[in-house]
């Protein structure tokens, strides 16, 4: 769907405002979609982070506890590393928001989703521009607010990382 207005006709010079209204759908609807799109690779990222992590933390509780049961108790300091590596994991779905995102972008698609229907049931009770106009407008808005969530999520965990890095005078 090309959502370039530029290239149509407005109203009064031949365009209608059907046209405009199943441009105002179809952006809308394509919003939705790449919301539902990104949020799947999202998850996926989420989901193997969160499952790598419990299964390191698992095996990383074990193995000590089968170095020794092996009589080989200096194996047993590799459960730390293990641990270490659950943790990263964890660390890594925080700092690169993974989990979050994945959240915000159903949020937002759902969200989205709603204004959709609502445009779509006040245009069959009257045909106005300024209907194409205020979902057009709350469209935007709605991106606009995920998009500032995300920086201000994005900028905490920058502030984070250089108060952890940062040498302890």
């Amino acid at each position: 769907m090309n959502d370039d207005l530029s290239l149509r006709r407005w109203p009064g010079t031949g365009a209608s405002l059907g046209e405009l209204y199943e441009w105002a759908v179809g952006v809308g609807q394509d919003t939705i979609d790449w919301y539902m799109a990104e949020k799947e690779r999202k998850a996926r990222w989420s989901k193997a982070l969160r499952a790598a992590s419990v299964m390191l933390a698992t095996l990383g509780g074990v193995v000590p506890a089968a170095a020794l049961a092996t009589g080989r108790p200096e194996l047993g300091n590799w459960g730390f590393i293990i641990l270490a590596l659950a943790a990263g994991c964890l660390a890594y779905d925080r700092f690169f928001g993974y989990s979050s995102a994945w959240q915000r972008y159903m949020q937002t698609a759902m969200v989205l989703r709603a204004r959709l229907v609502e445009f779509q049931l006040s245009w069959r009770r009257e045909n106005d521009e300024n209907l194409i106009h205020s979902f057009a407008t709350t469209v935007n808005d709605i991106i606009s607010a995920e998009t500032d969530s995300w920086v201000a999520e994005f900028t905490k965990h920058l502030s984070e990382a250089g108060k952890t890095n940062a040498p302890h005078v």
